[in-house]
Parts: C-alpha cells; structure tokens; sequence
C-alpha cells in the first residue's frame, strides 16, 4: 500500500503545491507565486500551462485509439486547456 500524499502536487512537474492532494477537494496554491493552481482536464492540479499541456497529451497519448506519436490534444482537452490559459 503507498502512502497517502501530504499535500497538493502539479501533475505535470510534481512541484509541491500549496493546498490538498486534488482528492480531498479544495485548492491548490503555486508556492512562489500564490495563485490559484488550475485543473487538469484528465484531473489533478498544474501549476503552469507547459504541465497542462505535458500532462494532458501524456495521457492521451496512453489511451486506446491513440497514438504515442500524437502532437495535439482531442478536441474537448484542447478545449479546457484554451479555458484554463486563454486570459493569462
């Protein structure tokens, strides 16, 4: 059994957040910064729009249907990335 994490976590760099893991709910803080920390769209906290994108295609890139050599996010991961990043 792993141990449960202490608290929260970018998924894409795996920076310590300040906050709750994503499971407990609640925010996640960048540490230098203090701003609010965005969800993935696939789940988790990211502290920058390189780890969204990183994380995201990652995991398409794993899932079936899709391919290891993929480029670019599915439409509706394009989407909330677009969301999550379009004003900054």
């Amino acid at each position: 059994m792993t141990a449960a994490l202490k608290g929260a976590v970018c998924r894409g760099c795996g920076l310590a957040l300040k906050g709750k893991p994503y499971h407990e709910g609640g925010g996640a803080y960048h540490p230098r910064t203090d701003e609010r920390c965005k969800h993935n769209f696939y789940g988790g906290y990211v502290c920058s729009a390189q780890c969204d994108f990183r994380v995201s295609l990652t995991q398409e890139q794993s899932m079936p249907g899709h391919d290891h050599s993929q480029t670019r996010l599915s439409v509706f991961a394009q989407q909330s990335y677009n969301d999550n990043w379009s004003a900054q």
